[in-house]
């Protein structure tokens, strides 16, 4: 932890382990993130930003690397509304575990994903960094096609038995820059 006093919000990030870059289920957790925070359509924001005013940006990420992964959120937020918020998006691990996502937010998920992939791959440069990372971790080249229907495979199924795997009370991680003296969470209030 490192202390900042001039810093005005209070910034959180709340982790749990995730799988490696290669993985087989990785696009079961791409949709999962999409699903928790992946923009303004995402959980976290509607519930969290949106409707309880909890928090000025929030947002979740994936970051797999070759050996292990961190699905994180990221929100800042004030001092007052600090515990709330973690408590908040502890319960939407919650809520992934012990209900299926609706038809209808998997479908806007799904394409909200396969959406950025097909801009993300926009520029010369987007396509030959894709090309190596393609090379390095997978050993083969997954076109276009290939991700889109990777991608329209996922289940609702495969994303509860998932966030039942990743959001496990003793795995969750809670770390900020500001000072955190006052910030108190127990075990218990990170049991999803």
């Amino acid at each position: 932890m490192r202390n900042k006093k001039a810093l005005e919000q209070v910034q959180l990030c709340v982790g749990v382990p995730a799988y490696p870059i290669a993985h087989e289920k990785r696009f079961v957790c791409y949709v999962l993130n999409t699903v928790l925070g992946g923009g303004m359509s995402s959980r976290l924001f509607q519930n969290i930003r949106e409707k309880q005013g909890l928090a000025y940006s929030i947002y979740s990420d994936l970051n797999p690397y070759r050996d292990t992964g961190c699905l994180s959120v990221y929100a800042g937020t004030s001092r007052e509304s600090a515990v709330k918020l973690v408590k908040s998006v502890v319960a939407e691990f919650r809520k992934l575990k012990t209900e299926e996502v609706p038809a209808d937010e998997l479908r806007r998920a799904k394409d909200q994903l396969k959406g950025s992939l097909v801009l993300s791959l926009e520029s010369s440069m987007s396509c030959m960094s894709n090309l190596a990372r393609q090379e390095m971790y997978f050993d083969r080249f997954y076109g276009i096609d290939d991700l889109i229907g990777l991608i329209e495979k996922v289940t609702s199924e495969q994303l509860q038995e998932q966030a039942r795997e990743f959001f496990q009370g003793d795995s969750i991680a809670v770390d900020g820059a500001r000072e955190f003296e006052w910030l108190k969470l127990s075990r218990n209030q990170l049991a999803c």
